[in-house]
């Protein structure tokens, strides 16, 4: 498959890149990477910045004050702001955001649109629950009608981004009686409510997570997403979008292009490069075919996506791709580089041997964050191959 770009679509890729590199100087990286546990202020004010220059909809159609592209641009943008390590709030204005647009109230589309082009709100994800992962329909948290208001209890897990969060984006059981995936509706719950807490989590990767209650939080009517038990369509739709969105290439290839780099320039004690040893150049032909192989799937994708005809196999495909390449290319560059390979954040000489350190703890969770991989198989087998559905053990 040979990519090639249009003058337009070429053009707009050269603007990004100068765009992000600017944008992303070794001060502003050092500002907002992940603050422990609380609210990260200079991150809030980059995302602000970035939606005051226009970037945030590149792929928003223009009546919702996007810039009306194509998906194709709008995986140049994500590739380029990945290239730059520069964090976008995908959450938020690619899986959130179009969800909302498709399934949201004339006036939630005012209220919220214009807010998350303008980096103005951000969102994060409350589905999983301690008896509810893979098998999201076992949610127990309830919201129960009170006259104009929702009042909903329970807890979330893993609701990552939550210090950040303006809202979460709640799904919650309005039907006991109905079976599973029948009885779950959609709410925008305000993190400022009194009835809702968090609880830190550190975890093995760079970046910690949350637990979050809801305890009598009362939501109103008007926060509710798409009909009464209709969640888990908008719970679908949401995960696909978030799937895609997850893996743009251009982070990979541009730490793959730093460790052949890094290897052309070390020398070892024997006065050898060390990619003049064989099987150095063989783990970087590896980590380089899986990456062009992942930006190729993405770009096959984006055009699927232009043209109406992309499926959920394609989403989950990419997931599955993407998160363990990622994992094997973490691994293969860690044994690369050798004895730095462990140097973390701050050590002498570990800028490029603390990125590869910090992505390989913090890749796992790529695995089954979104759902999990074997599920995703699952999905490609059914709606990809046409495959009997997988029985369930009980």
């Amino acid at each position: 498959m040979f990519i090639d770009l249009t003058e337009e679509q070429e053009s707009l890729r050269k603007e990004l890149e100068s765009y992000f590199n600017d944008l992303m100087t070794p001060e502003v990286r050092e500002q907002v990477k992940s603050a422990d546990f609380a609210e990260n202020k200079p991150y809030k004010e980059l995302i602000k910045k970035i939606g005051k220059d226009g970037w945030l909809g590149v792929g928003w159609p223009v009546e919702h004050g996007g810039k009306g592209f194509t998906p194709i641009e709008q995986y140049i943008f994500f590739n380029e702001s990945q290239a730059a390590w520069c964090p976008i709030p995908f959450l938020t204005t690619n899986t959130v955001g179009p969800t909302i647009r498709e399934f949201g109230t004339d006036e939630q589309k005012d209220f919220f649109l214009k807010k998350v082009l303008a980096g103005e709100v951000h969102f994060s994800i409350g589905y999983s629950e301690p008896e509810a992962g893979t098998d999201l329909a076992s949610l127990k948290t309830r919201a129960v009608r009170d006259g104009d208001d929702w009042v909903i209890n329970g807890q979330k897990l893993y609701t990552s981004l939550a210090y950040n969060a303006d809202y979460i984006w709640l799904a919650a059981r309005t039907d006991t009686e109905a079976p599973g995936h029948k009885g779950i509706t959609l709410f925008i719950v305000d993190t400022k409510d009194p009835g809702f807490s968090i609880q830190p989590f550190e975890t093995f990767g760079a970046a910690d997570t949350t637990a979050t209650f809801y305890d009598e939080v009362r939501v109103p009517d008007s926060m509710r997403i798409g009909e009464v038990n209709g969640g888990w369509n908008l719970i679908t739709s949401q995960l696909n979008h978030e799937r895609v969105s997850l893996f743009a290439a251009g982070r990979m290839v541009r730490l793959v292009r730093d460790a052949v780099e890094w290897a052309t320039n070390n020398i070892l004690p024997d006065g050898r490069r060390v990619i003049d040893q064989e099987w150095v150049q063989v783990k970087l032909a590896e980590c380089r075919s899986l990456v062009r192989y992942l930006d190729l799937l993405n770009w096959e994708v984006a055009y699927a996506n232009t043209n109406g005809k992309m499926s959920p196999a394609d989403a989950s495909a990419i997931k599955v791709h993407g998160s363990e390449s990622m994992h094997r290319i973490y691994t293969q560059l860690t044994e690369v580089i050798g004895a730095t390979g462990h140097l973390i954040e701050g050590d002498s000489g570990s800028d490029l041997a603390s990125q590869i350190e910090n992505g390989y703890r913090s890749v796992w969770v790529l695995t089954f964050g979104g759902g999990t991989n074997e599920i995703q198989r699952d999905i490609i087998g059914m709606a990809g191959l046409g495959l009997p559905r997988e029985k369930r053990r009980r």
